[in-house]
Parts: C-alpha cells; sequence; structure tokens
C-alpha cells in the first residue's frame, strides 16, 4: 500500500504492562512523542493485560518480564493465544540471556531494553513489527545488526 507506519491513520496501537504505574506512564509518554506510535492501554498486572489485549485490537504489546504477581513469559504466551497478530516484545531493564531465550522459545517478536533513546526505541519497535514472528519458525536468534547493547532479536 505504501503507507509508512508514520503516517496518521496508520499509528501502532500498543499496550504496556507491567507492575510499575509510573515507569509505564512515563514510557507512554517518550512513547506518545513519536510519530507512527499510539499507547491505547496499559495493565499493571497479568490478568489486566491479557483481559485488554482481547478488548484494544492491538498492534504491538511490550511485556515487562519482572514483574512480583505475575510471570511475564506465561503473559507473552496468553497474549500471543489470544490474539495471534499482535507483536509482543519483551521490554525490561535488565538484560538477562535466560529469560531472553525463555522469551524466543515462547515465541516473542523481540527482547528490548528500556534505558534507549526513545527514537531508538521507537524504531526497535518498529522493526519488531515489522519482524516475521517467531511462533511458527523457531527461528530464535537474529542480529541486532551490532546494538545489542540497546534492543536483543
Amino acid at each position: 500500500t505504501g503507507c509508512e507506519w508514520g503516517e496518521v491513520d496508520m499509528a501502532m496501537r500498543m499496550l504496556l504492562s507491567g507492575e510499575q504505574r509510573t515507569a509505564r506512564n512515563r514510557l507512554a509518554w517518550r512513547l506518545a512523542s513519536m510519530a507512527g506510535l499510539e499507547v491505547v492501554g496499559s495493565s499493571g498486572n497479568g490478568e489486566g493485560a491479557v483481559r485488554e489485549i482481547q478488548e484494544l485490537g492491538l498492534d504491538v504489546v511490550l511485556i515487562e518480564t519482572k514483574m512480583k504477581r505475575a510471570d511475564g513469559i506465561d503473559i507473552c504466551r496468553r497474549a500471543m493465544a489470544a490474539v495471534e497478530r499482535t507483536t509482543v516484545a519483551i521490554l525490561t531493564s535488565y538484560l538477562d540471556p535466560n529469560e531472553r531465550c525463555l522469551a524466543y522459545e515462547a515465541g516473542v517478536n523481540a527482547y528490548l531494553l528500556k534505558d534507549v533513546d526513545t527514537g531508538n526505541l521507537a524504531d526497535w519497535i518498529k522493526l519488531a513489527a515489522a519482524k516475521p514472528t517467531n511462533r511458527d519458525s523457531g527461528d530464535s536468534d537474529e542480529s541486532s545488526g551490532g546494538r545489542e547493547d540497546q534492543a536483543q532479536f
């Protein structure tokens, strides 16, 4: 169609899931400043995230796996089962190789780190959304173009 994600009518609809409300709000504010991204939902718990994923017609779900009251990898699995076309990515402050492996085994599209600047984070989210899913292929480790300190694919 020739449309770019940056066009107003093609904004990626996103949900943020993580226990820390302040961190979710700050991230939503950062992402709202970027063309082509629209945060339409936010959840502080796994059940709420799965419910919103089913109801909101999302393009991208960003899930923090380090939660006290929920298993982030399980939320990823449930999110992918709930809506097949939705891109599911881990968004975390901690690079954990074991968790990364579990996330890709679960079928997530990307393992992203929060501590990058907003422009790079937005680019990585758009790249993750454009990337073919790992759900059926078993392909779990692609290069991130030498920027592994910023995002993990």
